[in-house]
């Protein structure tokens, strides 16, 4: 009996060693490398900085709850007319100008150990844009749903680094810009192509007190 009884101790011991939730609350921040789809745009580089909080429920996985600024967009080639009075009789010149987009970022990162120190990332996020510098007639849609993965490094010391690709779901301009047209075989086109999602590469530094 007095085996049986040692052994379920040790059990739950055991047990109880390996679902110990662990907490640590930190910070990120690092540079931003956004774009749209389906326009004629170049990357175009800014930053995110925010906070974040770790909660180690096993050696194997940590759920991640964030809260960040996030400077994103791009730089978009045009054709531009330059006229005080928009004549239609000066010609357009090609020119280069940034988009930027300003969003306050909620995220779940799963985090998933790999070996010692390195670790894989993915998670959804919802963003709200808190500013932007679009001057045009149609206004830009308030939020953004995206997924993101990436992974990382951490120090024994809590500093870590760590690089991730982060993909919009909902098209910048919502219903207000992407409606659909029939195109020239007569066919009925959603305007799929033309949908502007946010895409971010993102590479910075992390610390966990």
């Amino acid at each position: 009996m007095k085996k049986v009884i040692m052994a379920a101790i040790c059990c739950f011991s055991f047990a109880s060693s390996q679902a110990q939730v662990t907490v640590k609350p930190g910070v990120r921040a690092g540079l931003n490398l956004s774009t749209l789809t389906n326009l004629d745009a170049d990357s175009r580089a800014d930053f995110y900085v925010g906070g974040q909080v770790g909660i180690q429920f096993n050696k194997f996985y940590t759920l991640q709850p964030e809260l960040s600024y996030s400077r994103q967009g791009a730089t978009v080639s045009g054709y531009v007319n330059y006229s005080p009075d928009f004549d239609p009789s000066v010609d357009f010149r090609r020119s280069k100008f940034d988009v930027e987009l300003q969003y306050i970022s909620l995220a779940v990162a799963n985090k998933f150990r790999i070996v010692d120190g390195f670790h894989a990332l993915v998670g959804p996020s919802l963003d709200f844009k808190v500013g932007d510098n679009f001057d045009y007639d149609n206004d830009l849609i308030g939020f953004d749903l995206g997924i993101f993965l990436g992974v990382g490094y951490t120090f024994p010391n809590g500093f870590g680094v760590e690089a991730r690709f982060k993909q919009g779901l909902v098209d910048i301009f919502g219903d207000n810009y992407n409606y659909g047209y029939n195109d020239d075989d007569g066919y009925y086109n959603d305007a799929i192509d033309n949908v502007k999602l946010n895409q971010v590469f993102q590479i910075g530094a992390t610390y966990s007190f």
